[in-house]
């Protein structure tokens, strides 16, 4: 194969040309396909028709191991139930839906946060895609950042935020969740990418609920500042999903968000992770 790279914004965002997901992986290519990656945060690879879930496993553990999928067994399809793939969509089987997230748009959020080690890495491919809508948008939060005014860094550094979520919210309308009954784990507000070295904002609007050892009222006031930040335009690439889409994103340093689409057209996306040994490191 001859690997090529196409950028697709100034905020992030790569193509890959030249890949069949489907065949090996040399180890020339994977490292260039892994250095696009972690250079832009976003890697699509477009046209891979009928790929199954164990050629996309098969094509993730190039870059690590699988993630376990951590939402509660009772709350998955049981014909589609696994350990390592979910199911994003609307698509109903039996009067329920076969996957997670089913209708409508999702808050600004990154994977598994509310973990002591969050996945790196989150993957999915497209099956059934909307005529109108559905698109996955990504913001670089190095870019963020770097544009956050300097006595805030200052103010921030150091200090570590309280992640939590409860399986299946999409919009989170209410002021906290309940930490008895949903994972939560703290950790730094300014991250350190533990392989560029780079340091980038690890908060998000659906996850992160407080400044860990800050007044309520300040810590929402400066959340809310960098959620309204974090939603900017110029740090943002949005996804046009078409079906046979793969598409693979850095949890460390991006947030990702769902637009709305009509609740009538069928979307399924299949997502699989890759997990991280690397414990979460302040900048």
């Amino acid at each position: 194969m001859a690997v090529k790279i196409n950028p697709l914004s100034n905020a992030c965002g790569v193509e890959i040309l030249g890949v069949d997901m489907k065949a090996d992986l040399s180890k020339a290519d994977t490292r260039k396909i892994y250095q696009a990656w972690l250079d832009y945060l976003v890697l699509v690879i477009r046209d891979q028709q009928n790929l199954t879930p164990a050629d996309q496993k098969k094509f993730c553990s190039n870059f690590g191991k699988i993630g376990e999928y951590n939402r509660p067994k009772e709350r998955q399809h049981p014909k589609h139930a696994s350990d390592e793939i979910m199911l994003v969509s609307n698509v109903r089987e039996d009067g329920r839906v076969i996957g997670a997230h089913p209708d409508g748009e999702m808050m600004w959020h990154t994977d598994t946060p509310y973990l002591r080690n969050p996945h790196k890495a989150t993957t999915l491919y497209g099956v059934e895609i909307p005529r109108i809508g559905g698109n996955t948008q990504f913001s670089n939060q190095y870019m963020v950042y770097e544009a956050l005014p300097a006595e805030m860094k200052d103010k921030l550094a150091g200090k570590q935020a309280m992640n939590c979520y409860e399986f299946g919210t999409t919009i989170k309308n209410f002021e906290k969740y309940d930490r008895d009954a949903v994972p939560h784990h703290p950790h730094p507000i300014f991250r350190k990418h533990p392989e560029t070295g780079r340091t980038a904002v690890y908060v998000c609007p659906l996850m992160t609920e407080e400044i860990i050892e800050m007044d309520e009222t300040e810590s929402k006031e400066i959340l809310d500042e960098i959620y309204e930040l974090q939603r900017q335009p110029q740090f943002v690439y949005s996804h046009k999903w078409e079906v046979g889409d793969f598409v693979m994103w850095d949890n460390r340093c991006l947030l990702h968000a769902r637009t709305d689409f009509p609740r009538d057209q069928r979307r399924l996306l299949r997502r699989v992770t890759i997990s991280d040994e690397a414990a979460v490191m302040a900048a």
